[in-house]
């Protein structure tokens, strides 16, 4: 009788937090410190590049100060450049089509400005990047060199590495109009003012028109509205959910995949996992991967009290 699997699996809330359970997975030995695969099964590829205000070279191993760090710096599509330029991850899968798409795995690289570890950019590797190497005019460096490929459902896949398995819900179903996110804070009514008297106001001439204010019952609110697709464009029924658990699910044991560590994000509160079906799709999901795996189950929330502050308001 074959053993079955015995895999941590850690709840996240939005996905920057992956950055701290990653290197928690290595202080633990269940990942290595360097050259892991990761398979990121989401909607979205995630790989924006961030412009940090404190280097990330000088983030030392010390689990507090990468928990602090994910929060003060990191977004929930820029957590991944700063993973590869740290080497944790040198293998990026994108699992993010339903098809049996299989693009062509590519060598590329990330680098920072001035070695400074604060502003990074991606590219291939060629010969073009060859001489940019050679130039004396070059002003990026510390190189971290990793794979890319982008695949679907049906596709084949598999890695001699230590493997992350990287899922947000909202690949079952998106909303990309963040239609129930609530993205406001409450302001003076000074504020208020100067924003609605000045059309040159700093908060107005940005790259989209995003923020907006309101008064509502005598109060003063900012309001941020990232518009991104119409309501529902990608929501999909819950028997077509059922269907993509079932197809993930096949294609984890088609591929033998065997990960040594699994993170589930939510992504509910940033509003990308439709706000009635995220409770539905990770239940299913769990349910799913339990009969392949034995489930070591931890919410992100268990290492505040080790790590950082608690935040009482968020529903467990």
């Amino acid at each position: 009788m074959t053993e079955t699997l015995t895999v941590p699996l850690f709840i996240l809330e939005e996905h920057h937090e992956a950055f701290f359970i990653w290197h928690y997975g290595y202080f633990t030995k269940l990942i290595n410190p360097f050259g892991n695969t990761l398979l990121h099964v989401d909607s979205h590829e995630d790989m924006v590049s961030p412009k940090l205000n404190s280097s990330i070279d000088a983030l030392e191993d010390d689990l507090k100060q990468i928990y602090a760090y994910g929060y003060q710096e990191l977004g929930i599509a820029s957590f991944l450049i700063p993973a590869i330029y740290r080497g944790i991850i040198n293998n990026y899968t994108f699992l993010g089509r339903y098809d049996g798409y299989s693009g062509q795995r590519s060598n590329k690289y990330v680098a920072a400005y001035k070695s400074e570890g604060k502003f990074f950019k991606t590219g291939e590797v060629n010969t073009l990047l060859r001489l940019q190497l050679q130039s004396e005019e070059n002003q990026w460096g510390k190189y971290q060199f990793y794979s890319y490929q982008e695949i679907g459902l049906t596709s084949k896949f598999a890695t001699s590495q230590p493997l992350i398995l990287d899922i947000d819900l909202d690949y079952f179903s998106c909303d990309n109009s963040l239609s129930s996110a609530q993205s406001e804070i409450e302001i003076t009514e000074e504020a208020y003012w100067a924003f609605i008297n000045n059309k040159y106001h700093p908060l107005r001439i940005m790259p989209v028109a995003a923020l907006s204010v309101k008064k509502e019952a005598g109060r003063y609110y900012l309001r941020y509205s990232d518009w991104q697709e119409v309501a529902d464009f990608k929501k999909v029924s819950f028997a077509v959910i059922d269907q993509r658990i079932n197809r993930f699910i096949n294609f984890l044991k088609q591929n033998d995949l065997k990960p040594q560590l699994i993170d589930i994000c939510r992504s509910r509160l940033s509003g990308y996992t439709p706000i009635d079906q995220w409770q539905y799709i990770e239940n299913k999901l769990i349910e799913a991967l339990s009969q392949i795996y034995n489930l070591k189950i931890c919410h992100i929330s268990e290492f505040e009290k080790f790590y950082g502050g608690r935040d009482e308001n968020i529903p467990r």
